[in-house]
């Protein structure tokens, strides 16, 4: 007689569902705004949301993070750089947002 608390021997046959990062519908748009409007320096805050869900894996959740860090600490010293450096921040920006609106796969419909 297995205790209440105590995992069954049969446990990893049962279903559970995969974790969602959005509950809602609106709350995909919502959250793939956040690095347009930060300019990338909050573009890890989707993935670390989703990270801590269990949706992504946290090394997507660093590498967002290193990238706004950097962003972050060009927008802070502010050197002297070329056109590269703004073409990358677009790249961070537009990969960000793709990825955060492809983050839960939308439901098809049973035919």
């Amino acid at each position: 007689m297995s205790v209440h608390g105590d995992p069954s021997p049969n446990a990893h046959l049962t279903y559970s569902p995969r974790p969602r990062m959005f509950r809602e519908p609106w709350q995909r748009y919502a959250w793939a705004v956040v690095p347009l409007i930060s300019m990338s320096v909050f573009a890890f805050l989707p993935f670390v949301v989703a990270w801590r869900r269990g949706v992504v894996p946290a090394w997507a959740a660093a590498v967002y993070f290193v990238g706004s860090a950097i962003v972050f600490g060009f927008a802070v010293v502010q050197p002297n750089v070329n056109a590269l450096f703004a073409v990358a921040v677009w790249a961070l920006m537009i990969t960000a947002v793709i990825h955060v609106l492809r983050l839960d796969p939308r439901k098809r419909q049973a035919k």
